[in-house]
């Protein structure tokens, strides 16, 4: 369950402020993940005898909190979303649903590159 902050100071680990079209966000639950895509190589009798890694575009997800319901509806599927510097692409909003007097939504989202 989030825990509703109306400030960014004293955020709990896992917790980020994020920006989407300049507004800011308590973001919790915050998490990304880093995949490599890994292609093998085999001989002719299907041994393996090589493989490369190339790396994918991290991908992620966080729950949504605002104080006010008008600023959910200020952005939507493929709006970025900029946490330290770093922007994503919204790809996934759930619902917003309130939990102790905030609403909260849960996002997807995966790195611009």
């Amino acid at each position: 369950m989030p825990i509703p902050y109306s400030t960014s100071s004293n955020l709990p680990y896992g917790s980020r402020v994020v920006t989407i079209n300049s507004l800011g966000f308590i973001a919790n639950n915050f998490s990304t993940t880093s995949t490599l895509n890994v292609i093998e190589r085999q001989d002719s009798l299907g041994a393996p005898n090589g493989a490369v890694g190339i790396r994918q575009a991290n991908t992620g997800s966080a729950q949504l909190q605002a104080a006010v319901i008008t600023y959910l509806g200020t952005f939507t599927v493929g709006d970025v979303l900029t946490v330290d510097s770093t922007g994503y692409f919204i790809t996934e909003i759930s619902r917003p649903e309130e939990q102790q007097g905030f609403k909260v939504l849960d996002i997807s989202f995966r790195e611009a590159v």
